[in-house]
């Protein structure tokens, strides 16, 4: 088949290029320089050059596409509300318009699930669940709103949604922030750790997304994870253990880290200070909210399963550190 995706030059979007092109797809991906060109072609995908800020000048790229997948969006969680507008509604909403507009007949997109968190616990929950009022980051709003839009959208293409929780695997983004937390001794647990945990490693992700090609129903939401259940302190435990890094032990009462996590947030936007909060109620939230998701759905309509299990995630990356 042939597929268009954006943000191919990502940590995920790498794994799903790599996916989809050893499954003998012919894969098209964006590209916003000629570096990231130059790394798809390595990949043996097809640079498209182009930015979601102006779709039409790529938009030729797709008038012959069986499928689009959107992985593109800024994951950061602190900032001006204006680039999540921007960077996730917008570029969205446009592409997934344009997309049904050439009668393209399946637009994946790849959610978070973020778009749940707000203050209450996620425990033993389904693809049902409803949304928070107001989640507890823009980047959580931000995807909130795409998926509702998505969801409305009046066109016969097909749109499922894959939401994974926490994506990791060997050079995650996310390992940089919680390396420079641990070894400056900034790392806190919130209340020992014993909050439940989700996680779904990179490869696992880019399975579910290679099975959303052809299989799901329309209008559908996914929770995609490793299926493997645990406490913050045993995910983050050993995950520091394979970073070849000390295990924190200071910790604090989930009571108190809410109250300054809350104040810290108010103090920053209203002095307008530069530089992300030194807590957040989105990193708070990653810590400390007690989260466990049914993944049913996806096993059953997608035939889902892991391919990677955590030890197995763990063992990748100390065998990344030492080659």
């Amino acid at each position: 088949m042939k597929i268009f995706v954006t943000g191919g030059t990502g940590f995920l979007g790498q794994h799903v290029l790599k996916k989809l092109i050893s499954d003998g797809h012919d894969v098209r991906a964006l590209t916003r320089s000629l570096k990231n060109a130059a790394l798809v072609k390595k990949m043996g995908a097809t640079p498209v050059p182009g930015s979601l800020d102006k779709i039409v000048d790529f938009v030729v790229a797709l008038k012959d596409v069986d499928v689009v997948i959107h992985c593109t969006a800024p994951v950061e969680f602190w900032g001006p509300w204006e680039k999540y507008q921007r960077g996730i509604i917008n570029a969205t909403m446009e592409l997934a318009e344009e997309s049904a507009r050439l009668k393209i007949k399946r637009f994946i997109h790849i959610s978070s699930e973020s778009v749940l968190q707000d203050t209450e616990d996620l425990i033993d929950i389904d693809e049902t669940h409803p949304y928070p009022k107001l989640p507890n980051s823009f980047y959580g709003e931000a995807k909130k709103i795409a998926e509702e839009h998505l969801l409305k959208l009046n066109s016969r293409m097909e749109i499922l949604i894959l939401r994974p929780t926490f994506i990791w695997g060997p050079n995650a983004p996310a390992f940089e922030t919680l390396k420079e937390k641990v070894k400056s001794g900034k790392f806190v647990w919130i209340d020992e750790g014993r909050a439940s945990f989700e996680a779904v490693h990179v490869e696992n992700v880019a399975y579910a997304v290679s099975l959303a090609i052809t299989k799901g129903s329309d209008r559908q939401i996914y929770f995609v994870t490793d299926d493997e259940k645990g406490s913050v302190r045993e995910f983050l435990g050993s995950l520091f253990q394979a970073l070849n890094l000390p295990i924190p032990e200071k910790s604090m009462p989930g009571k108190l880290a809410r109250v300054v996590a809350k104040l810290t947030e108010s103090l920053w936007k209203k002095l307008r200070i530069s530089g992300n909060p030194p807590l957040t109620r989105f990193d708070l939230a990653f810590v400390a909210m007690p989260r466990s998701y049914r993944i049913d759905r996806i096993k059953n309509e997608l035939g889902y399963h892991p391919v990677v299990s955590r030890q197995v995630g763990f063992q990748k990356i100390k065998e990344g550190l030492t080659n």
